[in-house]
């Protein structure tokens, strides 16, 4: 068996004993996380079960210095959930409207099981996974409706956004800070549209005050939590693990276990499930079923290499390692075999590739195998994260876009593109290929503004475009900058032409 690589923590560990258990066992763990952890770094997840922290220490008599302060995120909690909703009921009207076969998902489908979660978990936003066929007659139904898009542009709403890699975008009315996330994929990196298929054709039904609402099955909503479980994000595995709790011990009915033992089976997600299930039956005791918890065998050395880089945050990881995930999400059906990826040969000279030696030699093999962009349109191939109602960010080290070329640049005129660096108080590094030598722009500490300025070389099989390379090795997070609490490793910003 592959060597377990732990979801949790020792606080999060702590933390899901205490909201999940009772009697001493429950005020032990919390008091061995209260000491662990101060109050003011304690992480979302934790914030998220404030109300569960404060029913163990009125139950238990126990006394807490930061009593008031929980009290006060308890209304919080149960005052934004509530304002939440009315946003959402309007989003539904706008879907309904539109004709669109929906499911609420995560918190919205929990609270749609179990009233009572209005006060004991806060919702960020409430989430709902839209048939992604109905996407364009979704659009004009929430502009009328009044919905602005937070930081994405309603042009982008169509293949642009769902060929990216996110899954979702938030939506809100203008003038309110509440948000709703429509989700065209259940979970950003399982492409498999089969999956949204089938957790739309066996929804069950749900009710928000006395609403029908469509909701995944249970099989299929803790699919859904486990399956966005990476060892590296521990976070996030506390928030999911304590959803499928929720799930198992207040939702009743009945888990269609064989289906949820498929989805992992089909997927190859065996060390998702073995890793989520043993934290959770060792935190709570809940019967689940040995054949889903059942692990990989050691002779999957690609799986076991996969597990080890999903230990690893996606914004550290090497090209190569990206290669590796992106081949077996191909190879077990996880995204479509169509999607443009490196190959083994580009990720290995990617991954040695000081200074941007390897830089043509990858331009090369990329250009062998481009296809044309029948939209006309500049295509971002790899390397390059959602789009932005400014722009968009690079993201990693490595990234190529399929530029269009007018007659002048066609014959040697150079193509530029406008654009920005991430932090103007350090020194960027941005190499270029094109098909006629590497260029190497160094963008100074002070400067944010930059523009690229290359001679790309026009290819037949892309219509006479051209293919942008670039190799950008000081990317790097703004959480790493201290800036903010984005872990995307950015580098350069493409601003809209």
């Amino acid at each position: 068996m592959i060597e377990r690589t732990t979801l949790l923590g020792e606080p999060q560990r702590l933390l899901l004993r205490a909201v999940t258990g009772s009697g001493q066992p429950a005020v032990d763990a919390f008091r061995r996380w209260r000491a662990l952890v101060p109050f003011d770094e304690i992480e979302h997840s934790a914030i998220r079960v404030i109300p569960l922290l404060l029913a163990l220490v009125k139950r238990e008599g126990l006394d807490d210095p930061d009593l008031l302060r929980m009290k006060g995120i308890e209304r919080h909690i149960w005052a934004s959930n509530t304002l939440r909703l009315k946003q959402l009921f309007q989003a539904l009207k706008a879907i309904r409207r539109a004709g669109a076969p929906f499911v609420l998902l995560k918190g919205a489908a929990l609270l749609a099981r179990v009233p009572e979660m209005a006060a004991l978990r806060t919702n960020g936003d409430y989430d709902v996974l839209v048939d992604p066929s109905y996407m364009a007659a979704l659009r004009p139904e929430l502009e009328a409706a009044g919905f602005a898009m937070g930081g994405f542009s309603f042009d982008d709403w169509g293949s642009e956004l769902q060929n990216s890699p996110t899954a979702g975008v938030p939506i809100a009315l203008v003038g309110s800070a509440a948000e709703v996330d429509i989700h065209w994929r259940a979970l950003p990196h399982l492409r498999d549209p089969k999956l949204t298929e089938r957790i739309l054709n066996f929804a069950e039904e749900g009710a928000l005050h006395q609403d029908k609402v469509p909701i995944p099955s249970l099989a299929h909503q803790l699919f859904i939590s486990l399956a966005r479980c990476e060892p590296w994000d521990k976070d996030e595995c506390l928030t999911r693990i304590l959803e499928a709790y929720f799930l198992l011990s207040k939702c009743g009915g009945a888990v269609d276990w064989s289906e949820l033992e498929r989805l992992i089976t089909r997927y190859r997600l065996q060390a998702w499930a073995s890793g989520f299930f043993e934290e959770l039956v060792a935190a709570t005791g809940l019967a689940v079923p040995a054949a889903v918890r059942r692990g990989l065998p050691s002779r999957s050395f690609m799986l076991k290499k996969e597990w080890e880089a999903r230990g690893i945050s996606p914004f550290k990881r090497t090209d190569l390692q990206h290669w590796l995930l992106d081949h077996n999400d191909v190879l077990f059906s996880r995204r479509d075999a169509s999607d443009w990826r490196l190959t083994l040969r580009e990720a290995l000279l990617a991954t040695i590739n000081p200074q941007g030696i390897n830089l043509s030699a990858i331009w090369r093999s990329v250009s062998e195998r481009a296809f044309s962009q029948p939209d006309g349109r500049r295509k971002f191939l790899y390397g390059f994260s959602f789009p932005e109602n400014w722009g968009r960010w690079t993201e990693g080290r490595l990234a190529f876009v399929v530029m269009p070329l007018n007659d002048e640049q066609r014959k040697g005129a150079p193509v530029e593109i406008r654009g920005h660096v991430l932090n103007p108080g350090r020194r960027t590094r941005i190499f270029m290929a094109g098909g006629m030598g590497t260029k190497k722009l160094t963008v100074r500490r002070g400067q944010a503004d930059v523009t690229l300025s290359l001679a790309l070389q026009p290819l037949e099989p892309l219509g006479g475009d051209g293919l942008l390379a670039l190799w950008l090795p000081d990317a790097v997070s703004p959480t790493e900058l201290g800036m903010s609490g984005d872990r995307r490793a950015l580098s350069f910003a493409f601003h809209r032409a």
